[in-house]
């Protein structure tokens, strides 16, 4: 039975990924959520309690990197997906070893990246190199704007890089209200 591991610094970010962990369960994956589990987490089997901090600077992200990596070694994952800048960080250099040995496929969606046109100087000094180095060991990025999807493109050596549009809004569902002229 195929395994996923979810991650990401706060569990408010499976919301973004129940339809996805859904449709896994569904086709019979094991589908494992960790984060700081500060609310539940639907649709998954299970939820795991890492103390993810969102400061790049926190000594307990230590522990945190520590504590996936034992995750992943007991459960044979698959694939990990992880999500927001700190739980992924996390979650590709607990994966490192194992993405080098080809035992596990490392997905990162980037919701926005800290450093941007018009970002302070400490956003790309502390998160540009971290996650221009994390990127080597990435086999697909996903960007939800055109400014990351063109700057991962052109400077990270990630395997693929895909752009989605948004969160997944379907359009054809809702579709964008007209302009009013006043």
């Amino acid at each position: 039975m195929p395994r996923i591991l979810f991650v990401s610094n706060t569990a408010n970010f499976s919301k973004f990924n129940r339809p996805y962990m859904r449709d896994l369960r569904a086709r019979g994956w094991t589908v494992d959520y960790a984060s700081p589990c500060e609310e539940e987490v639907p649709d998954c089997d299970h939820s795991y309690k890492i103390g993810i901090r969102r400061s790049p600077f926190s000594l307990s992200n230590i522990k945190a990197v520590l504590q996936v990596k034992k995750l992943l070694k007991k459960n044979g994952y698959d694939i990990i997906h992880c999500h927001t800048p700190m739980g992924g960080a996390i979650a590709r250099l607990a994966a490192k070893r194992l993405w080098r040995q080809k035992k596990i496929k490392v997905i990162y969606t980037a919701h926005g990246f800290h450093f941007y046109k018009g970002a302070p100087l400490l956003n790309w000094l502390v998160y540009y190199p971290i996650e221009k180095h994390l990127a080597k060991f990435t086999d697909v990025l996903i960007t939800i704007n055109e400014e990351d999807f063109e700057l991962a493109k052109k400077r990270f050596l990630a395997g693929e890089v895909i752009k989605m549009d948004g969160v997944g809004v379907n359009l054809e569902k809702f579709a964008p209200l007209e302009e009013k002229n006043e």
